[in-house]
C-alpha cells in the first residue's frame, strides 16, 4: 500500500466493484474507439466477472482511496507461446478533474512496484504498459521499459 498525503492507492476488493464499473464505462467513453463508447456495447455484467477474476488473482486493480482513479492489470500466457506469462496494463484512468494532480503517477507507481515482485518472484515474464491515445506523452524507456511498437485502428 501506498500512502501520500492521507489519500492511499490499494488493492481494490469486491466491494469497490460497483465504482470499478463505473471507471470502466467512463474509460470506454473517453476511448478513441467510438464503437467501444456506444451504450449498447456495454455488458456490465461481463465486466463485473472479469473485475472479480481480476482481482481473485487473474491479475490486480489498484485504486486510491477517495475512488478518482484507477489502474487494472491482467495476468495471462502469452498468445504465441503458452509457457510465457505476461501482464497487460488493460486500463488507467483517472477522473479528468484529477488528471493534473499526484492520483494517476501514485496509481501507475503502485502497478510497476507489483509487477517488478511479480518478475523478480517469477510469476510473469514480461511486463506491458501502454501510452493512451488521450492520456499523457510518458517515456517509459526511462522507467526501465522498452518501446515495442504503436497501435494505429481504423474504423
Amino acid at each position: 500500500m501506498v500512502v501520500v498525503d492521507n489519500n492511499m492507492i490499494r488493492q481494490a476488493t469486491r466491494y469497490d466493484i460497483p465504482r470499478l464499473l463505473e471507471i470502466v464505462e467512463a474509460y470506454a467513453y473517453e476511448n478513441p474507439i467510438k464503437k467501444l463508447g456506444e451504450s449498447c456495447n456495454h455488458f456490465p455484467r461481463y465486466v463485473e466477472e472479469l473485475l472479480f477474476s481480476i482481482i481473485h488473482g487473474r491479475g490486480f486493480i489498484y485504486i486510491d482511496s477517495n475512488m478518482r482513479g484507477a489502474i487494472v492489470a491482467y495476468k495471462t500466457s502469452n498468445i504465441w507461446s503458452p509457457k510465457v506469462k505476461e501482464l497487460n496494463e488493460l486500463l488507467w484512468w483517472v477522473e479528468p478533474e484529477h488528471r493534473n494532480g499526484t492520483v494517476g503517477g501514485r496509481l501507475w507507481k503502485a502497478f510497476d512496484e507489483r509487477a517488478q515482485a511479480m518478475l523478480k518472484a517469477g510469476d510473469v515474464d514480461f511486463v506491458c504498459t501502454s501510452i493512451s491515445a488521450n492520456g499523457p506523452l510518458i517515456d517509459y524507456s526511462r522507467r526501465g521499459y522498452k518501446p515495442l511498437g504503436a497501435t494505429f485502428v481504423r474504423e
